[in-house]
């Protein structure tokens, strides 16, 4: 499992930086390209300020990636 806690930073709700996105495709990659058994899991929707927005909202509705909330 990969999980990414992308808490709030700099005013912006559940940030993700580009190191952290860097790892969550990654092991996207693994996942889709090479049939890896990988959960990705973030800890929260971030905000649309966010420069990953986009990618990280696409990656949530066709199900490649989790939000925590759904875990439970």
């Amino acid at each position: 499992m990969l999980f990414i806690m992308n808490e709030d930073k700099n005013g912006k709700s559940g940030y993700i930086g580009a190191e952290a996105f860097a790892e969550l495709t990654f092991g996207l990659a693994q996942k889709l390209v090479y049939n890896k058994k990988i959960e990705l899991v973030i800890l929260k929707m971030p905000s649309q300020d966010v420069q990953c927005y986009e990618e990280v909202d696409l990656w949530l509705k066709l199900g490649w990636i989790k939000l925590y909330e759904e875990e439970k």
